[in-house]
C-alpha cells in the first residue's frame, strides 16, 4: 500500500507541470553539463535558411481548413538542421547500486526488495521494480531498468500551475545556478544525458523550494516531453523528462520518466519546414467535416519513440508536434441553452516524410 501511494504521488508530481509545454531556460545554465552527448555528424547536417530554425518564434495565421493557429514555436537548437535521421534505440540501464549510493548512502534501510512490473515504458528492459525504503522516510525505486524515482517524506507538491513560478528568482539557501549544477552532477553520475532545463521558484510555500525539469537526450537530440503515438494500434507513448525538487534540506524528489540510447542511425533526410508540416495538418482537416472551431496553440519539435515488435526496441523519429483545441457548442443540462466545450488534443507529423503518427486522440 505504501508503494502504491508513493507511485501515485510521484505520478501526480510529474503531471502537474504539464508535459506539453516547451522547455525553456530561465536562470538555468545555458551551457549543458558533461552529461550531454555530442551529436554524431552523420545524424544532422548544418543549418540553412530552409531549416526549422527559420520558423522558431510565434506563428499566427488561419489555415485554408479554417483552423486558427496562434502558437509559440519551440525548435531545440540541436534540431535546427536542414536534414535529420531516424534512429533505432533501446532502453538505457540505470545503475541501481549507483542510485542507492547517491540517494540512500549513510541512511538506515528498513525495507528492500523486488516486485513484478509490467513492461509498458518505452525501452523497458526488465519486468521488475526494485525498491528501497529508509528509516528517514525516503523511498527509491527503479522500474523496468530505465526509469526511476526518489522521494523523501517531506516531498509534498501542492502547486497546480508551476508556470507562474518561472521567475528566475533565487532562494536564500542556494542560487538557481548552484542548484542546477547539483542536479546535473547527479545525472552525470548516472550517465543520463540532459539538455536544457527550466526552473520554477516556489517561494510561496511554507517550505520554499525549486522545481527543475530537463530535456533527456539521445545522441545529443532531445526526446519529446509531450505524449506520442504509433503508426497503428493506437499505442500510447508518454513523453519523458527529468524532474528534481530541491529545498533547504537538499533534494527531496528526483525522477526520470525513461532513458533511451541510440543503437544506430539511418540516412539523413530533408526536414519538413514548419510551413510544410502545417500544410500536412491543413490537409488532414480539409479531409473531414468539421464542427465547431479548431485551434493550434503550441508547436514543438523533438524526437519521439515509437514502439516496435522487438521487445525494448524503439524507432526514434523527429516529429512536429501541434497542440490542438477543439471548441464545440453542446446543449446544456437544462436543454434550453448551449455550452462551449473545449477538447484538447495533439497531432504528430513525421518531420521526414510528412505522414501523421496516429494515436488514440478522440475525435479529430
Amino acid at each position: 500500500m505504501k508503494r502504491f501511494a508513493v507511485v501515485l504521488l510521484s505520478v501526480l508530481l510529474v503531471l502537474l507541470p504539464g508535459c506539453t509545454k516547451p522547455v525553456t531556460e530561465s536562470g538555468v545554465q545555458s551551457t549543458e553539463s558533461g552529461t550531454v552527448e555530442s551529436t554524431d555528424a552523420s545524424l544532422a547536417e548544418k543549418t540553412d535558411d530552409s531549416s526549422a530554425q527559420a520558423q522558431s518564434g510565434h506563428v499566427e495565421k488561419t489555415l485554408s481548413s479554417g483552423v486558427k493557429v496562434d502558437a509559440d514555436v519551440y525548435v531545440p537548437e540541436s534540431m535546427q538542421k536542414s536534414a535529420l535521421a531516424e534512429m533505432r534505440g533501446q532502453g538505457q540501464l540505470i545503475d541501481y547500486e549507483e542510485l542507492k549510493s547517491l540517494f540512500c548512502s549513510g541512511k538506515t534501510i528498513t525495507e528492500e526488495g523486488e516486485e513484478p512490473w509490467e513492461m509498458v515504458t518505452p525501452g523497458a528492459m526488465e519486468a521488475v521494480g526494485k525498491y528501497v525504503s529508509t528509516q528517514d522516510g525516503d523511498y527509491l525505486q527503479r522500474i523496468c531498468g530505465n526509469t526511476f524515482y526518489y522521494m523523501t517524506e517531506r516531498d509534498i507538491q501542492d502547486i497546480e500551475d508551476l508556470t507562474i513560478y518561472e521567475t528566475g528568482k533565487n532562494l536564500d539557501f542556494a542560487s538557481i545556478e548552484e542548484t542546477d549544477k547539483t542536479i546535473r552532477d547527479i545525472a552525470e553520475k548516472l550517465n543520463i544525458a540532459v539538455g536544457k532545463g527550466v526552473c520554477y521558484t516556489i517561494d510561496t510555500s511554507s517550505q520554499p523550494h525549486y522545481v527543475f525539469q530537463y530535456e533527456i537526450l539521445v545522441n545529443g537530440m532531445p526526446l519529446a516531453m509531450f505524449d506520442g503515438g504509433s503508426y497503428s494500434g493506437d499505442a500510447y507513448v508518454p513523453g519523458t523528462y527529468m524532474t528534481a525538487v530541491v529545498d533547504a534540506d537538499g533534494i527531496r524528489h528526483y525522477d526520470v520518466s525513461y532513458v533511451l540510447e541510440e543503437l544506430e542511425s539511418g540516412e539523413s533526410k530533408k526536414v519538413l519546414t514548419l510551413d510544410e508540416a502545417l500544410q500536412a495538418v491543413d490537409d488532414k482537416y480539409n479531409s473531414v467535416i468539421m464542427e465547431g472551431e479548431y485551434f493550434i496553440d503550441d508547436i514543438q519539435m523533438a524526437y519521439t519513440p515509437v514502439q516496435t515488435e522487438e521487445t525494448g526496441i524503439v524507432r526514434l523519429i523527429p516529429v512536429w508536434y501541434f497542440q490542438t483545441t477543439h471548441q464545440i457548442l453542446l446543449p446544456d443540462k437544462s436543454g434550453t441553452g448551449e455550452i462551449m466545450l473545449p477538447q484538447d488534443g495533439y497531432i504528430l507529423i513525421n518531420a521526414l516524410d510528412g505522414t501523421e503518427l496516429l494515436h488514440e486522440n478522440g475525435d479529430i
